[in-house]
């Protein structure tokens, strides 16, 4: 493991996300969310003992959520500093993962019961799917794919060090997109946005 760079979301299993419902793992992986530390050092800034700490860092490791960093001598001893995989940690039991024509459909299917009025066919969902991906791929950036969430169902569960509603994640996502946007790329996004809005304002009917 290569602590913080392994991306932005990291995704636990079922039996992690339970472990994550003890307050003091969260707290640990607080603390371990910008640096490495080691297990005295969460203890000590936690108050309790090592042994404690280790006893919930053993079931943290074993899930995947923290794990060992580097390890560096300190006279005789050798200290071991743990970090955790990403800032975002994700359970997603049920996948359901889609084409992107299905899901040009599904949005289609969406702005009809919006009360736009609104052609649902193959034709106008390939349509849309092109244009939306055009514009997406502004900038050649993860960040502006969101592929984690083509695959979460209802039963998925984002975690920040604690819950996270995935629309809100898809809001801190397309803010980080347009913070990493210079000039240039803005404008032609707008370019593309614009096109996008052309379309679907001819398929809508008046």
């Amino acid at each position: 493991m290569e602590g913080n760079q392994e991306g932005l979301v990291h995704r636990i299993s079922r039996e992690g996300f339970k472990l994550l419902e003890d307050q003091t793992r969260r707290r640990i992986v607080f603390i371990l969310r910008d640096e490495p530390h080691t297990v005295k050092d969460i203890a000590d800034q936690l108050g309790m003992t090592p042994q404690n700490i280790y006893h919930h860092m053993n079931k943290l490791q074993d899930a995947g959520i923290v794990g060992l960093e580097y390890e560096r001598r300190s006279g005789h001893l050798i200290e071991s500093f743990y970090s955790v995989p990403s800032d975002t940690l994700v359970f997603s039991e049920d996948h359901i993962i889609e084409s992107p024509t299905q899901q040009a459909l599904a949005v289609l299917n969406g702005l009809r019961e919006l009360g736009v009025n609104i052609e649902i066919s193959m034709r106008n969902a390939t349509v849309i799917e092109e244009l939306f991906d055009r514009y997406r791929s502004t900038l050649d950036n993860p960040l502006n794919t969101y592929e984690f969430c083509r695959e979460c169902s209802a039963s998925g569960f984002f975690m920040k060090f604690g819950p996270m509603n995935p629309l809100l994640l898809n809001r801190v996502l397309w803010y980080a997109n347009l913070v990493q946007m210079d000039d240039e790329d803005f404008d032609e996004s707008i370019e593309r946005y614009r096109e996008l809005r052309k379309t679907l304002r001819d398929m809508a009917t008046r």
